[in-house]
């Protein structure tokens, strides 16, 4: 009799870690700045350690989330001061990084598409749009830029794209797990998903072992599919 409550209240324990975060609000509403940066266009050439593959076509597509904690503390002081994601991060949990075109059986990571198009600055209301799933407009603009441009024709279908697969995502609460494990996470994401399977999903902790990212592969129709190809 003891053992069997002590499974049921385990069972509940794990339940509870595994239910949907109020994080996943964030999706849905979050503060927003009160004016965007004047300039938040992308130039790949800019950047000494970017690089162009416009020849490699892509297999399945890759949606990365970023756990904002350990982003931003992972920042200098400063930065973490002046970043909006930061200063505002207790409205903030797994954002999207981005969602990344890729390739199967790539040799490294210059085999993957990128930068395959040089485009115009977004519009301030698509940005607007999307800035609670993704909370910062140079990220917004050289996603679209270095990825996006790889498979979709426009920014509009690339991030309508990216919150479809986010929102049909059910995120456990992870603030709120004792232990942030790549196996808790990993099999809280699988419990709360049931159609996802574990050679989807990756799960990837810093250096300190904290949780940094979290990256989902689907084919090119949007269903789940291993990642390593």
């Amino acid at each position: 009799m003891v053992s069997t409550m002590m499974s049921i209240i385990g069972f509940l324990v794990f339940m509870t870690v595994c239910s949907t975060s109020d994080a996943a609000g964030i999706k849905d509403r979050c503060p927003l700045p009160s004016n965007l940066k004047n300039n938040y266009d992308y130039n790949w050439k800019s950047k000494s350690h970017e690089w162009e593959n416009a020849k490699a076509m892509p297999t399945f597509l890759q949606l990365v989330l970023s756990w904002t904690q350990t982003f931003c503390e992972s920042l200098p002081q400063y930065a973490q001061n002046t970043e909006f994601q930061c200063r505002n991060r207790k409205h903030f949990g797994l954002v999207v990084h981005g969602l990344w075109p890729q390739v199967s059986k790539a040799n490294s990571v210059r085999a993957h598409p990128r930068n395959c198009r040089n485009e115009k600055q977004l519009n301030a209301t698509l940005v607007k749009r999307y800035y609670c799933m993704m909370p910062d407009e140079d990220l917004i603009q050289s996603q679209w830029e270095k990825h996006g441009t790889c498979y979709f024709k426009t920014a509009t279908e690339y991030y309508q794209t990216i919150e479809n697969l986010y929102e049909s995502l059910n995120i456990p609460d992870i603030a709120s797990m004792k232990n942030v494990t790549t196996t808790n996470v990993k099999s809280a994401f699988l419990t709360l998903n049931p159609t996802l399977f574990a050679s989807a999903i990756q799960i990837s902790m810093n250096y300190e072992n904290r949780l940094k990212e979290i990256k989902i592969c689907y084919d090119l129709k949007q269903k789940f599919v291993r990642c390593s190809l």
